[in-house]
């Protein structure tokens, strides 16, 4: 079954995180979205991809999502640097 991923990150890693997935051969669709508690500037991604690539997808997504308001202290617990949905979808077309 094909899957539709849907990544919030942060605006500053947008870019990078494009890149690593466009290196990888996976093709993003970017929205431009506010939100969250501090309703900072985020970016929506969409991405399609077959069950057997999802985790090739989050590993390039966490690798290259940073935490940018990561307290100094590691015992604090910090928040995430991406917010990631992994839907099942019924078809996927490029058109």
């Amino acid at each position: 079954m094909k899957k539709l991923i849907i990544a919030v990150v942060q605006n500053e890693d947008a870019d990078t995180v494009v890149d690593a997935l466009l290196e990888d051969e996976f093709r993003a669709t970017r929205l431009a979205s506010t939100g969250g508690f501090l309703r900072r500037g985020n970016t929506t991604l969409m991405v399609g991809a077959q069950d057997d690539q999802v985790d090739r997808v989050l590993d390039l997504i966490r690798s290259n999502a940073r935490n940018q308001n990561a307290p100094a202290d590691a015992a604090e617990q910090q928040p995430a640097a991406a917010t990631v949905f992994v839907l099942d979808l019924e078809e996927y077309q490029r058109l």
